[in-house]
């Protein structure tokens, strides 16, 4: 019978790396397959084939660093299928070995996140962890400073929460080892409420005549805009206005619109009036 006949056939097998030791590392990827010649009975070959049975490991303990050139007697057949041999690797490979190390590296957000109408998001968003560790060829290693998410739009946000993002790893090479390939990314939402503090004083500081000038108007009324929870926490002893005295000469004007200090992530302010002016005292 046909099927009994043994005979030769060129395939493509994966390729598998064994005994590297830990303080070494692949320094540029190998092929992900290797044609190959084997030889066997004609329905075993087709077995293998159909059932991907079979691989080509390279066992690369005591490989020294840098590069080698390994030929088919340093590659190993393996199969489940017994009566099936590999006759010669069609192409030798090069390998090269490099140190490994291992290193800490920053996550970077690429994320766009936005509540919903009537709500807001309270502080940035955070990425959890914040950084992950990789390892590999030392010379690989050290070209890579951050990692980022993928660009991602998280919107219309209702309530804080905790989603998962992947990490982007187009730009790391496959011969890196990654920690995590998906982070956290944690939500702080509050529904968007409104509260207006009056008479807030707004100072002028910085070099001048004490006595001698003055803002007018001198107090005003401060609208913030903010998560529920967090306008609860504000009173009018946290809200700073100020105008530096300097600022209307050099922007050459008498009227001038404060700078608000707010110790809290609020959504936004304005102030009423929005512009103060400044007179001499004694004219």
């Amino acid at each position: 019978m046909i099927s009994e006949e043994e005979i030769r056939a060129d395939l493509d097998l994966p390729i598998r790396v064994v005994g590297l030791q830990d303080n070494m590392a692949l320094a540029s990827p190998l092929p992900e397959y290797l044609p190959v010649q084997l030889e066997g009975r004609a329905m075993s070959l087709i077995n293998l084939k159909l059932n991907r049975s079979a691989a080509v490991e390279l066992d690369l303990k005591r490989m020294p660093l840098g590069h080698s050139r390994l030929s088919s007697e340093r590659m190993n057949f393996v199969s489940s299928v017994s009566d099936v041999r590999m006759l010669r690797a069609k192409q030798a490979l090069n390998v090269e070995l490099d140190s490994r190390i291992d290193k800490k590296v920053p996550v970077h957000s690429k994320l766009l996140v936005n509540a919903a109408r009537g709500f807001t998001l309270i502080g940035e968003p955070q990425i959890m962890p914040d950084s992950v560790y990789i390892s590999g060829a030392r010379e690989a290693i050290s070209k890579i400073k951050s990692i980022s998410t993928k660009e991602t739009s998280i919107t219309n946000l209702k309530w804080s929460n905790s989603l998962s993002v992947k990490l982007d790893l187009s730009s790391i090479p496959s011969i890196v080892d990654i920690s995590d390939t998906a982070v956290f990314v944690q939500t702080h939402v509050e529904p968007l409420e409104y509260k207006i503090f009056s008479g807030i004083p707004v100072r002028l500081i910085g070099n001048f005549e004490r006595g001698l000038y003055s803002l007018e108007p001198s107090r005003v009324d401060i609208e913030i805009s903010g998560g529920r929870e967090l306008l609860s926490k504000i009173n009018q002893q946290n809200i700073n206005l100020v105008i530096v005295f300097s600022r209307f000469a050099i922007e050459n004007t008498n009227e001038l619109e404060p700078t608000a200090h707010i110790p809290y992530p609020v959504a936004s302010w304005q102030i009423h009036p929005e512009k103060f002016r400044l007179v001499r005292v004694d004219e």
